[in-house]
């Protein structure tokens, strides 16, 4: 499902020819937003890929130090 920027709004001056079929082709394309379920569900499964790319990224960065391990834990 493609996340697309949400358009401006316009200004309070601004005529409603001027924005009306841009309005009117948001308005029509509810797949662009989304609920809280969905966002919750979508970060959810965007998680552990995420957290693997970063410990990867991580774990390259001390093998590039010669640190082969975290001093930390």
């Amino acid at each position: 499902m493609p996340v697309q920027a949400a358009p401006a709004k316009p200004a309070a001056g601004a005529t409603g020819a001027a924005t009306g079929p841009a309005d009117a082709s948001d308005a029509s394309s509810p797949a662009n937003r989304l609920n809280g379920t969905e966002i919750e569900e979508l970060a959810r499964r965007l998680l552990d890929p995420v957290s693997r790319l970063i410990r990867a990224d991580l774990r390259r960065g001390r093998e590039r130090s010669g640190r082969l391990h975290d001093g930390r834990r």
